[in-house]
């Protein structure tokens, strides 16, 4: 009787680790194809049905890659430097941080005083050991750093959209690390 229980208990477990497995690697074959075409800037072939396609971005959305803005400091620069630092991990692929860019450019605009700004591209391998640093497995990722004092806190992204709350969190940083 406890052979019958055994045997049921693994065959369900055996069941479920392979359905997780599948949708897993489905996922993962669906992210690289979009990645691929993405990146490659191919359209969608015509013939596909249209739910298949990447929606068009809407005219308020934003489209110039994290790469593309023209603000702040090499991270080299910045780490040497005297000044806090508000470090942005990225990826240009990522439509996370695509989206995130204006945000980020607004609060450079707002403390740019206190703190260097620094994007970090996560594909550059001369990043590989800040990436590892700041243990980077999401993006965007944001740091608010002291490299005097070797201090740093992440900003979580649940505030990103509190444009009011992210000038608190760096003015409260930039206080207690002067």
């Amino acid at each position: 009787m406890g052979l019958k229980n055994i045997d049921k208990k693994f065959t369900i477990t055996t069941a479920l680790l392979a359905m997780l497995l599948v949708t897993t690697g489905i996922g993962a074959y669906e992210t690289t194809q979009v990645r691929t075409l993405l990146s490659n800037g191919a359209t969608p072939d015509s013939s596909a049905p249209a739910a298949q396609a990447p929606a068009a971005p809407s005219a308020d959305e934003p489209t110039k890659k994290p790469s593309e803005y023209k603000f702040g400091i090499p991270y080299e620069k910045a780490v040497k430097a005297k000044k806090p630092m508000i470090v942005l991990f990225y990826a240009d692929w990522c439509h996370f941080c695509v989206g995130f860019m204006p945000i980020y450019e607004q609060l450079y605009k707002n403390h740019k005083r206190q703190f260097n700004f620094v994007k970090v591209n996560v594909e550059n391998a001369k990043y590989a050991d800040a990436v590892k640093k700041y243990e980077i497995s999401a993006f965007p990722t944001v740091f608010m750093v002291n490299p005097r004092k070797d201090t740093h806190e992440q900003l979580k992204n649940e505030n990103f959209g509190d444009m009011n709350k992210l000038d608190e969190l760096m003015n409260t940083f930039y206080e207690n690390n002067k």
